[in-house]
């Protein structure tokens, strides 16, 4: 009895044994690389069709992002779709969507080349403060923006940033998830990098691009390596700076690979992406890069394979992330820095203009800016504003102007207007709404003319004038960009009233515009819109008259209406009102086709206003969205030039 027992036990103790022995533990390192790293879901969506369990992930720059979201729960699908819907070159370069932006730094939007920031504040090294990056991230982690250990993510997570103050590898394995992904992708000068006490965080490429030694010493006992680098360049494709640049970076990165490492991982997977480099988001790209991934995961299917016999077992399903929301909309947060900007734009009326601004935020007390243009209208404005509550500020601001403007009527010149111009403004604005505006100001304008060619059907302007003039106005607008929209709505309101302190004579004006963008395919528009501008006093001085013309990027007037068909600016009647509609064409990727047709009507009285002459014009162009800003030309003709025009501009208008 007692040896048949004895014999049970020592038959089921090896048995009780193997089940009870711990399995093989798998990590996987994410790689590098930027755009090619998308490359990484590809390999990832293979791993889960073998059933391979995934206990531990390292992983650097794109790598650490796909890694620590992967391993919060969120799968190989949902990634795709992540990488799919946002838009990575709005994401990276810190663009906001003009209907995110509320008043007044909507209408200060797209005008500026470059900015530099001026701060006392040293954390700002870098061009691109990565805001946009840093917000996606806290959404997708919003379960985890807590200062947590990495271990005790549904899968145990470290990702790789270089400190530029040691210039040692830091490995990241706690803290807050969001911060550490970010610190991984900072690309030094690019982005500003993340500061953790007294270390400076960048990129984790710079000292190790495939981890395979973090993730060794995390407990893996089996590794997969995922390697989505680009090989080094031959010496017929280092012509051009930006591949000498992304050269240095790879030779930089792929320094510190070592080679030994790589043999002795148990799967390593190369992924194939010549033909892309870090920037290549399109959503060909994308999907490109994902296939050769899983590609590049199937030509390992002995190695992966080898490693499920190993495993032993079938794991349970990971856990499903089902919290994310997308697409992503980056949301505006004020910027505290100082700043010094600087535009630059030519077009065919006014040639060549330069306006710098220095815009001072950091002020104990409200803020400041002064901006400079030099061209044919030149100024120095000067404006402080200080906040009343977050919606409410009043500011007091004064602007010297020199103008040399020239002035048509039917395509003859009436006037050539050569003056310096001093108005010394005060104004109260409130905000109720991001895309809501209600402002008002009082202004002390001052004009002297120094030279002045005016035909006699129309007022001389004297050798000086001295207006004090009153304005209220209200905007509400939606729209997502400034050139080329492709969506919103722009109402806009006004009234002023002009008072001439020489001779007390007075002179109202009403202003509205209404424009609203319609989508009719996904790359065409349709953008209608009315407007009118109406003057309740005869013989108003020149300066103020109702002057149309352009196409509405360098106005030379505050009052000008934008006229399709017209090149240059022309003085109309006193009651002014019409139409536009405008086709906006999207013929490849940032080139654009417009046409645009107008129809107003002019009159001195509204009692005659159905009954006066009709403005007619038509404007074809073409457009291109580059880094200097619009280039566009257009081709133009209206019923009061009677002639064929052509305008040209290059640069962002102001």
């Amino acid at each position: 009895m007692n040896k048949t027992l004895l014999t049970l036990i020592l038959l089921l103790v090896p048995f009780s044994l193997a089940h009870t022995t711990p399995r093989k533990k798998v990590g996987i390192v994410l790689s590098g690389g930027g755009a090619k790293g998308v490359a990484h879901i590809g390999a990832i969506k293979v791993l889960e069709e073998l059933d391979i369990p995934i206990d531990y992930i390292a992983g650097t720059s794109i790598g650490a992002i796909i890694g620590g979201l992967y391993s919060i729960g969120y799968t190989s699908e949902q990634l795709e779709i992540i990488v799919k819907q946002t838009n990575w070159i709005d994401l990276l370069t810190d663009k906001i969507s003009r209907d995110a932006i509320p008043f007044p730094v909507k209408l200060d939007d797209s005008k500026y080349l470059i900015s530099l920031p001026i701060n006392n504040n040293k954390k700002s090294g870098g061009i691109i403060k990565g805001r946009n990056i840093s917000q996606l991230l806290q959404q997708l982690t919003e379960s985890y923006n807590e200062t947590i250990n990495f271990d005790s993510l549904p899968i145990p997570f470290a990702c790789i940033a270089t400190d530029m103050a040691t210039n040692q590898k830091e490995v990241i394995r706690s803290g807050k998830l969001s911060e550490a992904m970010r610190a991984s992708m900072a690309i030094p000068i690019i982005f500003t990098p993340l500061y953790s006490d007294k270390k400076v965080l960048i990129d984790g490429g710079f000292k190790d691009n495939l981890p395979i030694d973090v993730v060794k010493s995390m407990g893996a006992d089996i590794i997969i390596a995922i390697d989505a680098q680009s090989e080094l360049a031959t010496s017929d494709k280092l012509q051009a700076v930006p591949d000498v640049v992304n050269q240095l970076m790879l030779m930089i990165c792929q320094s510190e690979l070592d080679i030994d490492k790589i043999k002795q991982v148990d799967s390593y997977i190369k992924v194939n992406v010549e033909g892309y480099n870090a920037a290549s988001f399109s959503n060909e790209a994308i999907d490109t890069l994902i296939i050769r991934g899983k590609n590049a995961a199937r030509a390992n299917y002995i190695s992966l394979l080898s490693i499920k016999d190993k495993v032993g077992i079938v794991p349970s399903k990971k856990p499903h992330n089902t919290s994310f929301q997308l697409p992503f909309s980056p949301q505006y947060t004020p910027i505290k820095n100082n700043q010094l900007r600087a535009a630059l734009r030519f077009d065919s009326e006014n040639i060549a203009a330069i306006l710098l601004n220095l815009n001072l935020q950091n002020l104990k007390t409200g803020k400041a800016e002064i901006a400079l243009r030099g061209g044919r209208q030149s100024f120095l404005n000067a404006q402080y504003s200080l906040p009343l509550s977050k919606i409410q500020e009043i500011s007091i601001a004064n602007k010297i102007a020199y103008s040399d403007i020239f002035l048509y009527s039917y395509g003859q010149k009436i006037s050539n207007l050569n003056f310096i111009q001093n108005t010394s403004k005060l104004a109260y604005s409130i905000t109720p709404l991001d895309n809501l505006l209600f402002k008002a100001n009082i202004s002390l304008d001052y004009q002297r003319f120094f030279r002045t060619l005016v035909n006699q059907e129309f007022p001389y302007p004297k050798s000086n004038d001295l207006f004090l003039n009153y304005n209220v106005e209200l905007k509400y607008e939606t729209i997502n960009k400034r050139y080329f929209p492709t969506k919103g709505l722009d109402c806009h309101i006004g009234y002023t009233i002009y008072t001439n302190c020489h001779s007390s004579t007075n002179y109202s004006v009403f202003n509205t515009l209404i424009k609203k963008i319609f989508p009719i395919s996904p790359s065409t528009y349709c953008v209608p819109s009315i407007y009118g501008r109406f003057i309740f006093n005869a013989n108003i001085p020149l300066i103020y008259s109702n002057i149309i013309g352009g196409e509405g990027y360098s106005l030379d007037f505050e009052q000008q209406i934008p006229f399709s068909g017209l090149i240059h600016t022309e003085n109309v009647n006193n009651v002014f009102g019409g139409m536009q509609i405008k086709f906006q064409h999207k013929i490849h990727k940032k080139q654009h086709l417009t046409l645009a047709g107008n129809y107003a009507i002019s009159e001195h009285h509204f009692s005659n206003f159905f009954h006066g002459k009709p403005i007619c014009g038509i404007s074809v162009g073409y457009g291109y969205e580059s880094p200097l800003g619009p280039i566009e030309g257009f081709l133009s003709y209206s019923n009061k030039t009677k002639d064929l025009g052509f305008y040209l501009n290059i640069g962002f208008g102001f």
